[in-house]
């Protein structure tokens, strides 16, 4: 190939190296050994003992011979000496050292700025954009033969992180963040490899790695607490224009935080020192949706300042402004009954499933997403940095929902069941009509605060580092928060007929009533919903690190260090169901013995959503009865308080109060050596962690509850590299990890949900998962911008957290002995294994003709299995881990010349089970497999300003959930197309 005859990558960094920063990397002192030789030879050498990375052409390097050198210098000092009496100069490009032709004589050092090997661009993602022509000597010749900008500049600072890494990570880098079509970072993270993630209502939401949920998600290294469930961060409100790079370490260090059974991800946001003197950008697109069929807008800003390269000011916005709009149908889960014929036979067969419901939901979104980040970075000297960091985000959903919904009975006619006693089809009889309409606003507000400073002596570095965060959220969530529970006056009755035998998102279904269904003033209250889920979460942590350098043999450094973080998670998820009745002598306005709808504030049937899937086959209403409804207008009417723990009755039983403190210390050993000609390196260390956890909650509103539980750790472990060729790596790992539950798992709480009669409660006694892991890796890096790598993985877990459903009576809600509610918990369950392998190729086609040389391709393949204790209660089969996906891949290809560049990434995962489910309640619930094509493309109207535009969902793929058969369908959700188009520009 062209690309791998013209270049051959030179580089070789030790921990310590790969930790400095550019201007501390150029005073960084090494020992040298090298006698003259020609340059062939001695770059390489010379690049491996400086930790640096050095291109040079292969017919620039021929017939030069480099100066030897020998003893302990600067690196800067000892290239210029290496270099000396040659007509090689040096010029930064990217993150690399390059080597070109130049006039005789040594290179001053002020000529060029050192970068350590694997950090990323530091013109950021904006700059890297540049032009091959862009690119100069230090004698203003152009250097036409170096392209390492834009796409492939990218990738090749995403190889070099990689490849100089002191354990086995995945590394997305600003560029391809920047241009790939990602509304946020979640959806970013999963173009790496084994990364997958899961949506709600059209964005990326959660991820798992390697089908693992288990993970830590950090900002700059910190811990990134935020507004979900269980402290998650709620990754659909950050927006990726903030992100430097995301690191996915898959194989831990003894310095790194515990927490991670899959791998820790690091969201590194842009610092200023990082940048040019002063950069300045910004981005501004209309965002249409389709289904919605409404345009909105979205932008982005960064100024970075930098004055003398010790002082950098880093400020950037991102805000979007769209209306979405979601199609759903929803089952309501599945009944097993004996009280339905489903042969004809005129006897009822037990144990057949059928639906609870038909519910034709249609989401109408209106949302605001808001994240700001700053950066100070100061460099009172050389070796000394201190950085302070800001990261603010948020997430405002105004959501009002229709939800058309039919209850299904067992009054059947003409039942047809299959042979896994599905109730595919049927007639029914006096079922209940209900078209409600729900006002259910989100809002998630995360703050993170960061203090760093290191220091770099000649023996020992010292670095400090302090965070805070919070995360505050309200979720009324899909079907949640507000809604009037209407139903058909007294009567007006409903026959209802369905077929799910069709495969189709939406199952046909055909209503026969006796009165004008879309007629608002046939309905009646029969009661009022109103619930909300809130989180307080909040943390902070310190830690002080120390890497002292020994120079004993093959030992070359010695890292201690301690870290203390706290966490307090607070929950609360309070609901009330006032009854009709008790709301008469409010809302009874006539006198006639009922609230009929023009009696209910805030509610307004006005048609004015779309039809329902429109464009999907099958035989089922179109043209709902939809409308908006006003929480805040209905509370004032009936004189509702907001539903608070405090405020409702047995709201207080849903308190979630966890506190969680940690201390953990390390030792970690560096050491590089050779084998032959073959360079090895790699850390062993182990890791004490104590974890100490408190859950309070209420047993009822006025008996409360506490629990408390300790945990103490060692974990080992160890990674090794050997350098079995300058293109060829190899890796083994072996480690003892932990990752805790999630904090919404460990809290005293009992959540019910009322109407489905089902709830969850907490397990304040739940371990961690544990689990013994080891990791080999074999990258081939073959060509510039280009790798194939094979990655092995097999986690043998000690301890799994199953879920078991049992029937409660539930005093205050339970109605007799036999109104019980199916209650889902938590245990600590046995052991089990999980194992895998990734495959991940990207290649910068540059051999091909023109223009064709401007093409290129990623692919990855990852497969996971699982062993777990989880079993199946209906067919008492064993089950995977929840999340994994046996299957799933990326293939993303991509053009881009001097004017235009355009990406197409198409993204697919096998079905998955997405949680453990009781026999009666129609088995465990799985989703279905799912592919999603996205794509974007650039013009480059000017070296500094471009159009842009990205295509999100491009076939519009619904989203499918079941429950034990595909048959048995548990809902299906379509979401937007979503186009953004707009100019870009970078000064």
């Amino acid at each position: 190939m062209r690309a791998s005859r013209a270049y051959f990558m030179l580089a070789s960094a030790s921990l310590a190296w790969s930790m400095a920063s550019p201007a501390e990397a150029a005073a960084q002192v090494r020992r040298f050994d090298i006698p003259a030789q020609p340059a062939r030879t001695g770059i390489p050498l010379f690049a491996r003992q400086a930790g640096i990375e050095i291109l040079v052409s292969a017919p620039t390097a021929e017939g030069v011979t480099i100066s030897g050198i020998k003893g302990a210098m600067d690196v800067s000092q000892a290239l210029q000496r290496l270099l000396a009496g040659t007509d090689l100069v040096m010029v930064r490009v990217g993150s690399a050292i390059v080597l070109k032709r130049g006039k005789v004589g040594p290179t001053p050092a002020a000529a060029f700025t050192m970068m350590p090997a694997g950090e990323p661009n530091p013109q950021g993602s904006e700059a890297a954009g540049a032009a091959p022509d862009d690119i100069v000597s230090s004698d203003n010749q152009a250097a036409q033969d170096i392209i390492v900008t834009g796409i492939r500049g990218s990738l090749q600072q995403s190889i070099n992180v990689k490849r100089r890494a002191s354990n086995i990570v995945d590394v997305i880098t600003a560029q391809d963040i920047g241009k790939l079509p990602d509304q946020n970072v979640a959806e970013s993270m999963s173009r790496i490899t084994g990364v997958q993630i899961t949506r709600r209502e059209g964005d990326g939401s959660n991820f798992t790695v390697r089908g693992i949920s288990q993970n830590r998600l950090e900002i700059n290294g910190r811990t990134f607490l935020g507004p979900g469930a269980g402290g998650s961060a709620s990754l659909e409100s950050i927006s990726p224009e903030i992100i430097g790079s995301i690191v996915v370490s898959k194989s831990p260090t003894a310095d790194m935080p515990e927490g991670a059974l899959g791998a820790t991800v690091n969201l590194k946001t842009k610092r200023p020192l990082d940048l040019d003197d002063l950069v300045i950008s910004g981005r501004l697109q209309g965002a249409y949706t389709d289904q919605a069929d409404h345009l909105g807008y979205r932008g982005s800003a960064l100024i970075s300042k930098n004055f003398d390269d010790r002082f950098g000011v880093l400020a950037s916005i991102a805000y979007s402004n769209t209306h979405t709009q979601g199609q759903s149908f929803d089952s309501g889960g599945w009944t097993r009954t004996d009280a339905i014929d489903g042969d004809g036979d005129g006897v009822d067969d037990p144990g057949l499933f059928r639906p609870n419901r038909f519910m034709a939901r249609i989401y109408d979104r209106r949302e605001q997403r808001l994240t700001l980040n700053s950066s100070l970075q100061f460099r009172p000297a050389d070796n000394w940095e201190i950085i302070l960091d800001g990261t603010y985000s948020r997430l405002k959903r105004e959501r009002n929902s229709a939800n058309y919904q039919i209850l299904f009975n067992n009054n059947d006619v003409d039942a047809v069941a299959d042979e896994h006693g599905t109730v595919v089809s049927g007639t029914f009889t006096g079922v209940t009509l209900r078209p409600l309409i729900y006002d259910e606003p989100t809002e998630f507000r995360s703050t993170n605060l960061g203090f760093s400073t290191k220091y770099d002596g000649d023996v020992v570095k010292m670095s400090a580092d302090a965070s805070y965060s919070k995360g505050k959220g309200t979720d009324g969530g899909p079907g949640a928060s507000f809604t009037y529970v209407v139903v058909p006056r007294a009567g007006n009755v409903t026959n209802a007929s369905y077929d799910f035998s069709g495969g189709g998102p939406v199952p046909n279904l055909s209503l026969d009533t006796n009165f004008d269904r879309n007629d608002p003033a046939q309905y009646q209250l029969a009661s009022i919903f109103d619930g909300d889920n809130i989180t307080n979460n909040s943390g902070y942590d310190g830690r002080v690190d120390f890497d002292i350098r020994t120079d004993w043999g093959l030992l070359s450094s010695i890292q201690v260090g301690s870290r203390y973080e706290k966490i307090k998670f607070y929950s609360e998820s309070p609901q009330s169901v006032p009854s009709a009745a008790s709301l008469l002598a409010v809302g009874d306005k006539n006198g006639d013995g009922i609230i009929t709808v023009d009696e209910m504030p805030g509610l307004n049937y006005d048609n004015s959503m779309s039809s329902f899937f429109p464009g999907a086959s099958g035989d089922f209403p179109r043209d709902l009865l939809t409308g908006t409804v006003d929480k805040d207008v209905a509370r004032d009417a009936f004189g509702l308080p907001i539903p608070r723990a405090d405020t409702i009755p047995l709201g207080r039983v849903s308190i979630r109060d966890v506190d969680q403190d940690t201390l953990a210390f390390y030792v970690r050993a560096n050491f590089k050596s050779e084998v032959g000609s073959i360079p090895i390196t790699g850390n062993a260390g182990v890791r004490y962690i104590s974890i100490e956890r408190i859950s309070s909650g209420y047993l009822s509103d006025t008996q409360a509850t506490a629990s408390k539980s300790r945990f103490d750790y060692w974990l080992p472990s160890a990674n090794l590299s050997l350098e079995l060729s300058p293109s060829l790596m190899f890796r083994a790992a072996a480690a003892k990890v932990v990752a805790r539950p999630s904090l919404n798992d460990v809290g005293v709480s009992f959540i019910p949900f009322i109407v489905a009669r089902t709830g969850s409660r907490g397990n304040p006694a739940l371990r961690p998962f544990q689990a013994t892991q080891y990791d080999a890796t074999l990258e081939w890096y073959f060509a510039p911008s280009s790798a194939l790598t094979l990655a092995g993985f097999y986690k043998d877990v000690s301890s799994f957290t199953i879920n078991t459903t049992r029937p409660e009576f539930v005093p205050g809600l339970s109605t007799g002995p036999d109104d019980l509610f199916q209650i889902t918990q938590p245990v600590n369950g046995k052991s089990g294994t999980i194992k895998g392998f990734e495959l991940a190729y990207q290649h910068a086609l540059r051999f091909l003709p023109a223009p064709f040389d401007n093409l290129g391709i990623q692919a990855n393949y990852t497969f996971v299995d699982s062993k777990t204790p989880l079993v199946d209660e209906a067919t008492q089969r064993g089950l995977p881990l929840p999340g994994l996906s046996k299957h799933s891949y990326n293939l993303i290809g991509y053009y881009e010349d001097e004017l235009l560049s355009f990406r197409v990434a198409y993204i697919h995962r096998s079905k998955y089970l997405q949680g453990q489910g009781s026999a009666a309640s129609g088995g465990s619930s799985y989703m279905q497999a799912r592919g999603q094509l996205d794509a974007s493309a650039q013009i480059n109207l000017t070296k500094t300003v471009r159009l842009t535009a990205e295509a999100i969902n491009l076939t519009r793929s619904v989203e499918r959930q079941y429950l034990q058969d595909p048959a048995r369908l548990l809902s299906s959700l379509r979401e937007d197309r979503r186009f953004f188009f707009g100019v870009a520009a970078t000064f």
